[in-house]
């Protein structure tokens, strides 16, 4: 739900290099494998057991994303580095990364060889400390295997056998692997009273149902599909290297998405400055989703109903952190926009006090705002004095 916080992880999602370079590197040792692995799930990230070196980490499995290692990792690896490159992440912050080269990793019994991975040495990322991981496994390493998803068991399948994994055939679509990391584009039709097909990045690093690039709304916009609810300037993604710059935001509802054999009505979303749309793990909540590298195909069956109705409650702004503070992202209610505006500080919501909460509760547990209907917040200004607003 859009009324969540949106910390819309991004981290390595849509990264620019500055220089040329090839992350699809490496092979599988294994002829044939399969495996079926327990996975956690935490506020909507798959985190998964890999061992290097017989000692176990824990690695996001993000197929928007290119492997990479952190500092404390790094530190105890000490990998051969391969390269150094300037990058720029999905909000144009930039810093400098290197590509090195792995050990060997083991996914269940399943072992990767002379992998390669973006490797950052940089302290303090939020995200990464309160998650308590150690990389990303990325779709570089899984493009020659078969991955199956089920968030409802919590169990990840990985395999190079078809007749491994079972799934409705007629479900299938077609997958494109694109760049150098391999990323997974699917098509999906986006209808009102007209349609459009759009290819999208399957990316499981992503919270939430449907991230709508700009372009993609433009095109909307000019055949009638897309309604616009609010507007609104400030942040709310957190990226890698930092929140987004401040920019003018479009909430939008989408009637309808029909992708595969499933039809997903009412979609609420806002506009990004990628220049993709994203289909993220929301997705996968409501179904099997597995990903054939190996062939280029893509199923999903649904769990239950194969339309599914996506309205959401929506509050009149958006929160997000800020300074490692609870702070109002994006006012988007107009009646609000001279009352709070992005960077106060949120104190208290409904009376309950959330000034000295621990702020990877924020983004590792459920939403303080789900479900929640709020009628009065408390503040603090930049200048820090106090301020109420019933809502």
């Amino acid at each position: 739900m859009k009324n969540t916080i949106l910390f819309i992880l991004l981290l390595l999602n849509g990264l620019c290099y500055s220089q040329s370079l090839n992350l699809n590197q490496g092979t599988i040792k294994n002829e044939d494998y399969f495996v079926e692995l327990p996975f956690e799930y935490v506020n909507g990230k798959i985190i998964i057991p890999v061992k290097i070196n017989d000692k176990t980490y824990k690695f996001l499995l993000d197929t928007g994303a290119p492997n990479c290692v952190f500092k404390n990792l790094n530190t105890v690896l000490n990998p051969e580095i391969v390269q150094s490159i300037s990058v720029l992440d999905a909000n144009n912050n930039k810093s400098t990364m290197n590509v090195v080269k792995l050990p060997d990793i083991a996914i269940g019994n399943i072992i990767f060889q002379n992998a390669v991975a973006l490797s950052s040495n940089d302290e303090g990322n939020l995200v990464l400390d309160c998650f308590k991981i150690d990389g990303f496994i990325g779709s570089n390493m899984l493009r020659n295997s078969i991955i199956q998803i089920d968030t409802k068991n919590r169990i990840l399948r990985i395999t190079n056998k078809t007749e491994k994994l079972n799934f409705n055939k007629k479900s299938k679509i077609k997958l494109s692997l694109i760049g150098i990391q391999s990323n997974p584009y699917i098509s999906l039709a986006i209808k009102g009273k007209k349609s459009i097909k759009e290819k999208v990045l399957l990316d499981t690093g992503m919270k939430g149902f449907y991230d709508i690039s700009k372009k993609t709304y433009d095109l909307l916009k000019s055949k009638n599909i897309v309604a616009v609810i609010n507007t609104g300037s400030g942040t709310q993604d957190i990226g890698l290297f930092g929140n987004a710059n401040m920019n003018e935001q479009l909430r939008v509802l989408i009637p309808k998405i029909n992708l595969a054999n499933s039809t997903f009505l009412n979609i609420t979303t806002v506009t990004t400055d990628d220049s993709n749309s994203r289909i993220g793990i929301n997705l996968f909540e409501q179904g099997i989703g597995t990903i054939d590298y190996l062939h280029k195909k893509f199923y999903f069956d649904s769990y239950d109903e194969n339309t599914v109705d996506l309205t959401e409650k929506l509050m009149g702004f958006s929160p997000t952190i800020i300074g490692n503070k609870l702070a109002v992202g994006i006012v988007w209610d107009e009646n609000l926009k001279d009352q709070i505006y992005t960077g106060d500080e949120i104190i208290e919501v409904n009376g309950i006090n959330y000034e000295h909460f621990q702020i990877c509760d924020f983004l590792s547990q459920k939403s303080i705002f789900k479900n929640v209907v709020i009628s009065e917040i408390t503040v603090k200004t930049k200048s820090g004095a106090l301020k109420t607003i019933n809502l």
